[in-house]
């Protein structure tokens, strides 16, 4: 069975669900949670040196493709404004770090182009490379959906599946809760 110990010093952090369409950039240790990424993305903005992160569940891939209502319900959209958020809140811009998971091709969607998990993923990376921020991790593509958890405080971002229960860790978390087997 798999344990995760704390310290006792070290008080519970928040859980936060980000929502379909929906993004939120915290510098105060939330653990920030998109759940069921098929086609759409997580996208994930860090700085390491002042703890300052954001989550995003992105499902179109350009502003453009829809009807402009949300910020976090396209990629290019979510990341300028993740990236703009995170400096305000504290972020130093230079140090920024990118990261996107999802993007599988789950359902035979009637409603959305085959090609939008693809067009999603290379959005996002695109629009990470046009802002100079680097893109250190993703997960994406293939037929499974895909939860991501994203520790602020640590900087740890996990990888669930439906068929895989050990995470994949995309970034190591300094600190904080540390894994173990028992």
């Amino acid at each position: 069975m798999k344990t995760y110990e704390s310290d006792p010093e070290t008080p519970e952090r928040e859980r936060r669900f980000v929502g379909v369409s929906e993004y939120e950039v915290v510098g105060d240790g939330t653990t920030l949670v998109a759940y069921g990424l098929g086609a759409c993305v997580g996208l994930a903005v860090y700085d390491p040196e002042n703890a300052v992160g954001g989550l995003a569940h992105a499902m179109l891939p350009r502003r453009s493709d829809g009807d402009g209502t949300s910020d976090g319900k396209y990629v290019d959209a979510a990341v300028e404004q993740m990236l703009r958020e995170a400096v305000s809140a504290g972020a130093s811009y230079a140090a920024l770090e990118g990261y996107v998971v999802g993007g599988s091709d789950l359902l035979d969607l009637t409603e959305l182009p085959r090609e939008v998990s693809d067009d999603n993923v290379a959005t996002a990376r695109e629009a990470f490379a046009e802002l100079d921020v680097p893109v250190e991790g993703s997960d994406v593509g293939g037929g499974r959906g895909r939860t991501v958890e994203f520790d602020t405080g640590t900087g740890r971002i996990a990888v669930v599946t439906a068929y895989d229960p050990e995470p994949i860790l995309l970034r190591e978390g300094e600190g904080g809760n540390e894994e173990s087997e028992n």
